[in-house]
């Protein structure tokens, strides 16, 4: 029972050294940049596509965003699983 009652005070965190501490606020950091890119992407695309497409094509800037939107969230999901592939250093 000793155990079981060590195993429930010990805390996961405890046991990181600074390396694994720098590694997970790095982590931590460039999701939370990742949300930022695309919150201001979202807020952004619709007048940036004003600005770029001709007054005749804005009926389609939903799709235009939505494909711009998509692919950045694609290409992020690429990133973060291709990076849990990596060798650790």
């Amino acid at each position: 029972m000793s155990e079981l009652s060590a195993g429930r005070d010990s805390r996961w965190y405890q046991s990181l050294d600074w390396t694994q501490w720098k590694a997970l606020i790095a982590s931590n950091l460039g999701r939370t940049f990742d949300g930022f890119e695309v919150f201001a992407l979202i807020l952004t695309v619709g007048a940036a596509l004003h600005e770029l497409l001709e007054p005749s094509e804005y009926g389609r800037i939903p799709v235009y965003a939505g494909a711009v939107i998509a692919i950045t969230c694609s290409a992020g999901a690429l990133a973060a699983s291709w990076a849990a592939y990596l060798p650790t250093i």
